[in-house]
């Protein structure tokens, strides 16, 4: 009886040791979680944060373009020298007579040259509209036109013609203006199939208008203006020659 008592005794003991062991691994265990928690938070730490590259690198847009030029303005150049340029090498062009040399039988004449300017307060409200209307608001207001003048010199071809658009005055015995009949219009004009009415190269004042037809030296690139540099002779074999003059406007008195 003695033993049985013994052997109880022990086992109970035994049973006690091991539930002690088994509640002080759960300690152990509970009081590490936290430190291998505190790694992991550390290695998130360390790790480099993430960004939204969409937000941090937004999509660039593109420039706007110009919007084109219409109606008179289409053509225009939108740099002076090129505008000068391109009117020196037109055949036929209308200019202000500055000056008349008789004895060279050439004129000095006024070129008025236009071209495109581009508003740069309205190009700035155009590129920053915020909708389509501030835009179509800046885009009426974005080109301007303007113009610039040019003195040139040119001289009548050895065979040239100067003609009026409109037939000399015409005065009754009394001093009042009279019309003519269509058939004196015709007799005025002669048979030449050149527009307006035969004219003299004295006819031709200052501060009329004139139309004038050029022929351009094949062998020169573009026309070369007279100047104080002048070369004599040699520039002005470059120059064009004046075929045809004609009488647009008198100067107003």
């Amino acid at each position: 009886m003695h033993t049985v008592s013994r052997i109880v005794a022990f086992a109970l003991l035994s049973s006690l040791l091991m539930l002690s062991a088994l509640g002080a691994d759960e300690k152990d265990k509970k009081a590490d979680a936290p430190k291998d928690e505190g790694k992991k938070t550390d290695v998130k730490k360390d790790e480099p944060a993430k960004t939204d590259e969409k937000k941090d690198n937004p999509k660039k847009m593109p420039a706007a373009k110009l919007p084109p030029r219409r109606g008179n303005l289409k053509d225009l150049e939108t740099d002076k020298d090129a505008a000068e340029k391109k009117m020196l090498r037109k055949a036929s062009l209308t200019a202000e007579v500055v000056a008349v040399v008789e004895d060279k039988k050439s004129l000095r004449l006024r070129l008025t040259i236009p071209y495109v300017r581009i508003n740069q307060g309205q190009l700035q409200n155009y590129y920053k509209a915020q909708n389509l209307q501030q835009m179509l608001d800046a885009q009426a207001k974005l080109y301007e036109l303007a113009t610039t003048q040019k003195d040139v010199e040119w001289a009548a071809a050895d065979e040239f013609k100067v003609r009026m658009a409109n037939p000399p005055p015409k005065f009754d015995e009394k001093g009042r203006p009279k019309r003519y009949t269509k058939k004196e219009l015709q007799e005025l004009k002669g048979t030449d199939r050149l527009p307006g009415f035969p004219a003299e190269f004295s006819d031709i004042k200052a501060g009329q208008i004139v139309q004038v037809t050029l022929l351009h030296n094949k062998n020169s690139s573009h026309p070369v203006k007279r100047g104080k540099d002048a070369e004599g002779e040699a520039v002005a074999d470059n120059l064009p020659k004046m075929s045809l003059i004609i009488i647009l406007v008198d100067p107003k008195n």
